[in-house]
């Protein structure tokens, strides 16, 4: 009888382990994906920013009267 309960108990045992397996196989591919995802918006943003900074710096160099001197010079 002993031997039945032991048997039953790591047949659970062993069934858990593969379930919990499959988790992790699970989480990991999850875990790429939302990588791969952060990396994107991440290079969005980054695309944001330096259109931004390059406004801007027309902007100021306009208010400033920089891109009348760059006429002048010829660039």
């Amino acid at each position: 009888m002993e031997d039945n309960d032991i048997r039953q108990q790591v047949d659970r045992l062993e069934w858990r382990v593969d379930l919990h397996e499959e988790q992790l196989q699970v989480l990991q591919q999850n875990a790429v994906a939302l990588k791969d995802q952060l990396d994107a918006i991440n290079k969005s943003l980054l695309q944001i920013k330096w259109f931004v900074v390059g406004g801007v710096i027309c902007f100021l160099s306009e208010q400033l009267g920089l891109i009348n001197i760059l006429k002048l010079i010829g660039v």
